[in-house]
């Protein structure tokens, strides 16, 4: 990755190819989401928490494979999903540590053939790059309230670890780790003061969205065993 501060400017030529922009997530089986994505994207992944390795601190993310570097949902040439994640969309453009608008100049997304660019002949902003900041600034500031939102869970002991054991149509057992859901139990135990404040603050349907989005973990199970009848047919005609 090389991330600079966007020129409009010195990168007025920039050229982004929309196609290939989705294909940024083709190996992520985690997408941070903040939590104004939470509704949407209950209805398509399960929302599950898990730790950043280098802080330590918790994150929201949707679930997108059962392995490690798996997208279930990545077609071979887009997400093939109804609502594509914040993070993905605004590819390959990123908020700088002061705030500044940067752009990765490594993306393979950037390609002279792309139909989009970032300003107009006059030097304005183009709607496509408009559009760009728009997503990004849904992430900024949605970033403050996540984290006020998984402390208000921590604080509460709602976070649990998930352990999914999985055997799939071939009889592979598989386990997925290292993540974290809401413990609905803990949820259950919290008094009706408790439940008004969290009703008061708009946390309450956030913590039901993550709780009713596990029941996609079924669809990606689902999705895994046709991944793996589609590689066994290929590799029998192969054969």
């Amino acid at each position: 990755m090389q991330l600079v501060e966007l020129s409009r400017s010195e990168h007025a030529g920039l050229r982004i190819r929309e196609d290939l922009v989705e294909a940024s997530a083709a190996n992520q089986h985690l997408i941070p989401i903040v939590v104004s994505e939470f509704r949407k994207a209950a209805t398509q992944y399960p929302i599950v928490f898990a730790k950043n390795p280098d802080t330590g601190r918790f994150g929201s993310y949707v679930l997108n494979g059962l392995n490690i570097a798996e997208n279930l949902f990545w077609s071979g040439t887009q997400m093939d999903v109804a609502y594509v994640p914040l993070n993905v969309r605004r590819q390959p453009f990123y908020v700088g540590t002061a705030n500044e608008l940067c752009v990765d100049l490594d993306s393979p997304c950037l390609d002279g053939t792309g139909g989009k660019g970032i300003v107009n002949p006059d030097g304005s902003d183009s709607l496509y790059l408009t559009e760009i900041l728009s997503v990004l600034n849904q992430l900024v500031a949605g970033q403050k309230t996540t984290e006020r939102f998984i402390a208000t869970a921590l604080s509460l002991d709602l976070l649990a670890p998930l352990m999914l054991d999985i055997v799939l149509e071939d009889k592979t057992p598989l386990k997925v780790q290292g993540i974290y859901g809401v413990d609905e139990e803990k949820l259950r135990q919290l008094d009706g003061e408790e439940i008004s404040r969290l009703w008061k603050s708009g946390w309450l349907d956030l913590i039901y969205s993550v709780l009713i989005s596990m029941g996609q973990i079924y669809n990606l199970i689902r999705l895994k065993n046709q991944r793996i009848s589609l590689s066994r047919a290929w590799h029998d005609n192969e054969s």
